[in-house]
């Protein structure tokens, strides 16, 4: 992110010294002081690229770009630079960033990418955080954990008013309470042999592709970097639809996911789609976990801990996000903040089942 944010910092200073400067005359004092690559209207520098755009008002109404010229650029930091009369805003355009596409969007869908997108549609916060320079980091971590093909199958439900097909969870009595006595069975499994047999396992495998999980670590794509760390982990894919490795605990089933934290930057991996985890957690005997994978690069170092999903730390940085939940779905959740020293051997976890009965009260209504 270093490289945006001196560009940021050229442009902001550029247009202090020079009030008048409009649109063109701020992007040319960039190109030559930054000589970045060229793709039409978009200029590609270290790892970013950037839109210059113009707003003579207030509301910035602008057509940006085509949703299939943004499929290049989706993956880095794409921040549409808005040229006004007294000062210079910075968004970050990524689809996450997206509610519609407005203009010529006529039969968008997942392979058949049309239309193009203004400032309209453009959101100006994401989940409480302001679209801003200050946050760009943290939101471009929640952006990375998305799929481009993920984000579009949202924009075309929004921008076309299609309902996908119906997968909302409609829990029956019987699965509420099934549900709601997930915590005590979280806890429950913190000290069962079976759960600690698993993450002894996990840590074993761990060790063993130490320097491999460091070399994937190095991978910038942060799903091609997440799916190479479980393959190294699991052996192969697994056909589990929530996680990645299945083991019978008592008389249920525990399902294992595999999240990496880099310990050197932020990230927030999507955690679990809400429906299907609702569900999973309505059979008798189910427990959910992630074995956290902490990666330290400078120190070559990796460690990693098996915890449920209503584990206090894990629970405490998992949010939901709202704007992709909808008539047919109650969204998804994603892993947020400091959570990386839930993966430290050290770390002592528990279960606030008050705090987790609420959380899950929470999800059921949504």
């Amino acid at each position: 992110m270093q490289p945006l944010f001196v560009s940021i910092e050229f442009i902001c200073k550029f247009k202090a010294e020079h009030p008048a400067a409009d649109k063109a005359t701020i992007q040319a004092a960039y190109i030559q002081a930054f000589n970045p690559n060229k793709a039409r209207s978009v200029l590609v520098g270290d790892g970013f690229a950037l839109r210059f755009s113009e707003a003579r008002t207030g509301s910035f109404s602008n057509t940006v770009l085509s949703l299939s010229a943004l499929q290049a650029y989706d993956a880095r930091p794409f921040v549409v630079v808005i040229v006004r009369p007294d000062r210079v805003d910075f968004m970050l355009a990524n689809t996450t960033f997206l509610k519609k596409v407005s203009h010529s969007s006529l039969q968008l869908r997942r392979d058949n990418i049309k239309g193009s997108f203004n400032g309209t549609d453009i959101m100006t916060d994401y989940e409480g955080l302001p679209n801003s320079p200050s946050q760009f980091e943290g939101l471009f971590a929640l952006h990375s954990a998305f799929t481009w093909e993920e984000n579009v199958d949202r924009l075309v439900e929004a921008t076309n008013a299609i309902v996908g097909r119906d997968n909302r969870f409609r829990p029956s009595e019987n699965d509420v309470a099934m549900i709601m006595e997930a915590p005590a069975r979280a806890v429950a499994a913190l000290a069962a042999t079976q759960f600690l047999d698993t993450e002894r396992e996990l840590c074993e495998r761990l060790e063993a592709q130490r320097d491999a999980i460091l070399s994937a670590a190095m991978i910038d794509n942060v799903n091609l970097r997440g799916n190479a760390i479980e393959q190294l982990l699991t052996g192969a894919g697994n056909a589990h639809e929530l996680g990645d490795l299945v083991r019978p605990l008592g008389k249920g089933q525990l399902v294992v996911d595999i999240k990496t934290k880099l310990l050197d930057r932020a990230s927030a991996p999507k955690a679990y789609n809400i429906d299907k985890m609702l569900k999973f957690l309505a059979e008798p005997g189910s427990v959910f976990s992630f074995f956290m994978v902490a990666v330290d690069i400078h120190m070559e170092a990796v460690s990693g801990r098996l915890l449920p999903i209503l584990e206090s730390a894990l629970l405490e940085a998992t949010g939901v996000q709202h704007h992709w939940a909808g008539r047919a779905s109650r969204g998804v959740t994603q892993l947020s903040g400091q959570f990386g020293r839930a993966s430290e051997p050290a770390y002592q976890a528990s279960v606030d089942l008050n705090r987790a009965c609420s959380f899950l009260k929470t999800l059921l209504v949504l």
